[in-house]
């Protein structure tokens, strides 16, 4: 690249080019970065210029990098990264020193074990300044990489976007099937998946993991997606919706226990065993944690011991 063609490379060019390379999906990408499709295409034909290389791969599904795109996506999360951490001492050198952790959560924890964690921390430190952000899966590892958040906890993610990303696993869970009760299939001991066509379903937006998870059960169980289908992660929302309608919600275990606990939904007797899977945290493999974050995954691991107990 010319230092003409270099001086021309703006932070968009590389977060733009990031986000496409986690969602492989110009579409998704657009939607990550409030932007709309056509501008997201605009920006990579741009960096296409100033590199001088083709960068993408448009295919039937989504999109690939090519081996130039691959290079230059490694270098920009670095990048991007190191910029993040520079400002934040530059910016606000006293909050740098502070005692602090930024953790981006998934449905299944932020419902129950993360709020657990942090009350326990709120008392024991006072001074942590805790901050929470949530995301489909993809979007929090992106996250990660560019040093925006210190851990992830959710469900293990794909093995194509763990590179350079390590999992400790805490316990396994299932996806359940839940209703409001008072449900036709609330009291039913033992429903067949074919009742299932006669309510909505709530599933997972698509594209994360969990929806993954969830089409390749009933995939398997030889079920197509019903015509009344809503798509969501906030969990206030679908709760929300089923108090108020005869849908059904496929939810990761961790997101609805508490209120299955509490008598407000209701698990329809359904085997989903097979849609166990690890959760856990993760975290990038170069560099330390800081104290704020030490102390949060000390926390949770000590709450999942004593739930084990």
């Amino acid at each position: 690249m010319s230092a003409m063609n270099f001086a021309r490379l703006k932070l968009r060019h590389l977060q733009c080019l990031v986000m496409v390379a986690q969602e492989r999906n110009l579409v998704r990408a657009a939607e990550a970065l409030s932007l709309t499709q056509p501008a997201v295409s605009k920006t990579i034909a741009e960096l296409e210029e100033i590199v001088g290389r083709q960068l993408l791969l448009r295919r039937r599904r989504g999109v690939e990098l090519t081996p130039a795109a691959e290079v230059l996506v490694r270098h920009a999360v670095s990048a991007l990264r190191g910029l993040r951490e520079g400002m934040g001492l530059a910016m606000d050198q006293p909050e740098a020193d502070q005692l602090r952790v930024a953790v981006g959560a998934l449905p299944n924890m932020v419902a129950n074990l993360l709020p657990e964690a942090v009350a326990l921390l709120n008392e024991a430190h006072p001074a942590l300044r805790v901050r929470v952000m949530s995301g489909t899966n993809a979007q929090l590892m992106t996250q990660l990489r560019q040093g925006e958040i210190d851990v992830v906890l959710g469900r293990l993610a794909q093995a194509s976007a763990m590179a350079d990303l390590a999992f400790e696993q805490l316990f396994s869970e299932p996806l359940l099937l839940v209703v409001r009760p008072g449900h036709p299939l609330a009291s039913r001991r033992k429903p067949t998946l074919d009742a299932l066509a006669a309510h909505p379903l709530v599933l997972p937006v698509s594209g994360t993991l969990i929806r993954h998870t969830a089409d390749a059960f009933l995939i398997a169980q030889g079920l197509a997606l019903p015509n009344r289908l809503v798509e969501a992660t906030d969990t206030s929302f679908v709760v929300g919706l089923l108090q108020r309608c005869d849908a059904v919600w496929f939810a990761p275990q961790g997101a609805v226990e508490g209120f299955i606990a509490r008598g407000e939904l209701k698990r329809v007797a359904i085997d989903t065993s097979s849609t166990e899977g690890p959760v856990g945290f993760t975290v990038r493999r170069s560099g330390e944690l800081g104290e704020g974050a030490r102390l949060l995954l000390a926390t949770i691991r000590g709450i999942v011991l004593k739930r084990k107990g």
